[in-house]
């Protein structure tokens, strides 16, 4: 079952959603205790993050609004691309692996803009003053040097992204490694609207340059659960040399998906992310807030055995 923590949370998103999806408070406080009374009654056996996107469907199909956060992403999106040449500058006169490793610790902070983790506020005015010295944070979990020597020996990357305004920074990455490291990069975003998540739609009309040496869809759900992902995810999958994942909705489908399919051979798999929830730092054992760059496959096979997923945390 979820952990009790995870009710809140979700009530609160639930709520989050409703508000942005209609401004008829009649509507609001139906359509809320519908939701509400069902999560707690099922709450023992839903999945997550699977029972989210489900909550957000029946909103959307409720309300008639299909993208609530829409007016959220296009001004997230606005703000990074406006940072852009501050990040740039930064990195003049710095080797290619430092460039690397600050860019890695620029799209964590980006990943702070998360309008669906209950607990969590987004300032982006406060991320936009202080992300040039973001990279001084460092890492609570750091695997950097291990995805440094993987990325150097891939020749196929996937590179999953999250959400709107963080895409922008990960875009960079991504240029950086078609560009600079000639690697074959593949970009997935989303294929409908997910809360504040990256559509292919979202990056066009933002007019996001395209760098990868394709930019696809993964899926129309929180994360990349394998079971709702697309056929073209799982054919680059197959044969891809490292697998990049950002956020917490991929951190949870990465343990989802390497509990519920041990067979799978999955590629190198890192989660690169900022802790924003609590039931997740207790998972990773870090404070709250911390930033993670963590291999989560192949591991040892005694490591392996202790992964489980997020809704079998006590």
């Amino acid at each position: 079952m979820p952990n009790q923590k995870c009710l809140a949370c979700l009530n609160e998103i639930t709520q989050r959603a409703i508000d942005l999806s209609t401004e008829n408070i009649e509507s609001r406080e139906k359509l809320f205790k519908k939701i509400t009374e069902r999560t707690e009654k099922e709450f023992d056996q839903i999945k997550l993050p699977d029972y989210s996107t489900e909550v957000f469907s029946i909103i959307a199909r409720e309300t008639g609004t299909s993208d609530p956060f829409l007016a959220i992403k296009k001004e997230s999106n606005k703000y990074f691309q406006d940072l852009v040449p501050k990040i740039i500058d930064s990195f003049e006169g710095k080797m290619v692996k430092n460039i690397v490793r600050e860019l890695f610790l620029f799209t964590i902070a980006a990943n702070m803009v998360d309008f669906s983790t209950g607990g969590h506020t987004v300032d982006l005015d406060e991320i936009a003053r202080t992300i040039i010295q973001f990279p001084d944070e460092g890492l609570a979990i750091n695997d950097f040097q291990k995805l440094y020597d993987y990325i150097t020996e891939a020749k196929k990357i996937v590179y999953l992204s999250d959400n709107c305004g963080e895409v922008v920074i990960d875009n960079m990455m991504v240029e950086l490694l078609v560009k600079t490291l000639k690697k074959e990069t593949y970009l997935g975003l989303k294929g409908g609207p997910v809360a504040n998540d990256c559509s292919l739609d979202d990056f066009k009309r933002d007019k996001i340059p395209f760098t990868a040496t394709e930019t696809f869809i993964v899926s129309s759900s929180f994360g990349y659960n394998v079971h709702q992902v697309s056929d073209r995810f799982k054919e680059l999958l197959k044969d891809a040399d490292l697998l990049i994942v950002k956020g917490q909705s991929n951190y949870e489908t990465t343990l989802n998906n390497l509990v519920r399919y041990p067979d799978l051979d999955f590629p190198p798999t890192f989660c690169i992310l900022r802790t924003k929830c609590q039931v997740i730092t207790d998972n990773l054992g870090v404070p709250l807030g911390s930033n993670i760059i963590k291999q989560m496959h192949p591991l040892p096979t005694e490591e392996r055995k202790k992964i489980t997923e997020i809704v079998e945390c006590k």
